[in-house]
């Protein structure tokens, strides 16, 4: 099961929509509301405790300078994502205008969707999803829009990874338009013609767009608080409980079932929805827990691959995904070229990712990166260590 962050008791009864009196709150220290602002800041929950404070009419329980501080975190936040929601109206109006199908995933549209105000969710970047053979399209609508591409090297990320990344040199917004809803290393083994077959067409925010059906929307949520592991702020299990337990469209379990299995990962996905379960009282059927702790019959796509599977349960070791990846690899060839892209990324990666310019910076980036991947895979080797013990001994 994974482990949540930890945060203040309130926090916790605030999202289970549990009740806490007023004379209890009055009772609160004042070092015990700077723990309490700190945190729901830090999990990304601070537009949940303002709304909050704001319905109830409780601000005066909290000191003057704690209370000024969540309203600086929320007016920042409100106009960081108000810039979001106007670049992803010029992205959505760009691809139209091109033909080119494109489905807006979390970001804004989720917002929208789930609290009915963009500026409830703390947010990033900018996420949508495209048709691979669309790439070609994707990068000249941005090139034209003003963003400049971020990959480690010329190719890299369309070899390797889910999706493309367009960094905007003005104002900063990161877009990155996936062409799946997986990670590595199970990109290539989800087929997504059934999930363009199921998006919805609907009008946010006075866009008409296309949304990810319930079941998808919800797999996908799954498979990205799998992606980062320990890094995920509680404000993500939240919403997965609160999508889940909402009726509006119907959530068709046995669909959700089938695509996990059919990506590999219904045992990485039941641990997702046991953790909700346990934390949220999260209403999954046993049904459909039982299917995915089953054993699935291996495809062809997916290989059986008890190390890889291991390293990806690590939910503490960073950059397992890339590990498990360069074990998925076939070929000392793809193995060399891809951890060469990681180790020394092209210059102009190098400036945009650690903003530097100067020869001297760039060369001192370079060794700083080497270290820090050095350490990190002195870890992936320790970890490769015991899963190759641990699955000898399976």
């Amino acid at each position: 099961m994974l482990t949540l962050p930890s945060v203040h008791p309130f926090l916790m009864a605030l999202l289970r929509e549990g009740q806490t009196e007023k004379d209890q709150l009055a009772a609160f220290p004042h070092h015990s509301w700077e723990t309490i602002i700190e945190e729901a800041i830090a999990q990304r929950i601070a537009a949940i405790l303002f709304r909050w404070l704001n319905n109830l009419n409780h601000q005066h329980l909290i000191p003057i300078h704690l209370l000024n501080l969540l309203t600086q975190q929320m007016v920042r936040q409100t106009a960081w994502n108000l810039l979001l929601t106007k670049e992803l109206g010029r992205i959505l109006a760009a691809c139209q205008e091109r033909g080119i199908a494109c489905i807006p995933i979390r970001g804004p549209m989720f917002a929208v969707q789930l609290y009915g105000d963009c500026s409830m969710r703390r947010m990033d970047d900018l996420d949508l999803l495209v048709h691979r053979e669309d790439l070609s399209a994707i990068k000249e609508i941005f090139d034209r829009l003003g963003y400049a591409p971020h990959e480690q090297r010329p190719g890299f990320l369309e070899a390797y990874s889910y999706s493309l990344e367009f960094i905007h040199p003005r104002h900063g917004v990161i877009v990155e338009p996936h062409w799946t809803l997986v990670y590595p290393p199970f990109v290539a083994t989800a087929a997504m013609e059934p999930v363009w077959a199921r998006a919805v067409r609907q009008r946010l925010m006075n866009i008409d767009t296309w949304t990810l059906s319930q079941a998808d929307l919800v797999l996908h949520l799954c498979l990205h608080l799998i992606h980062k592991g320990e890094h995920t702020p509680l404000l993500w299990y939240y919403e997965l409980d609160t999508l889940i337990r909402r009726k509006r469209s119907p959530l068709d379990w046995n669909v959700f079932v089938q695509q996990a299995q059919a990506m590999g990962q219904a045992g990485l996905i039941a641990d997702v929805l046991a953790t909700l379960m346990h934390h949220f009282n999260s209403t999954i059927p046993d049904s459909t827990m039982s299917r995915l702790l089953g054993t699935a019959q291996p495809t062809p796509s997916i290989p059986p691959h008890q190390m890889r599977d291991h390293l990806l349960a690590q939910s503490s070791l960073n950059g397992r995904e890339e590990f498990a990846l360069l074990c998925s690899l076939r070929g000392l060839r793809p193995k060399i070229q891809y951890v060469y892209a990681l180790l020394f990324p092209s210059p102009e990666y190098m400036a945009q990712r650690y903003g530097m310019s100067s020869s001297m910076g760039l060369t001192m980036s370079y060794i700083a990166r080497a270290c820090h991947l050095s350490w990190e895979g002195c870890k992936w080797t320790g970890a490769w260590l015991v899963a190759a013990v641990t699955t000898r001994r399976g």
